[in-house]
């Protein structure tokens, strides 16, 4: 049986790791939440223009915002893949600073 996730704990500009599929272990930031599934994307593979539809069940949400992601899908500017990338790559370091 599936894992029972909370969808109201998932939000748009969190970071999410893929529990499942052939991306499994794969960071994404998550773009939107729609019902039961997110669209999320990488900034490469998974772009702002054609995120990936991931049910809810198939991610782990991390724990973690990044400021300008959040101001961006915020209105303050447009986001696109450069900043999505760049987060992505600053939440890995910090993961391996502390010991994750």
């Amino acid at each position: 049986m599936a894992k029972k996730r909370d969808v109201n704990r998932f939000r748009a500009g969190q970071m999410a790791l893929s529990d499942a599929g052939h991306d499994r272990g794969k960071l994404y930031v998550i773009l939107e939440v729609q019902g039961e599934s997110v669209l999320v994307a990488d900034g490469l593979n998974k772009t702002v223009e054609k995120p990936k539809k991931k049910n809810i069940r198939h991610v782990r949400r991390m724990n973690y915002i990044d400021p300008e992601i959040d101001a961006r899908l915020n209105g303050e500017c447009p986001l696109n893949n450069e900043d999505i990338l760049k987060a992505i790559q600053l939440f890995e370091a910090k993961c391996k600073v502390i010991g994750g």
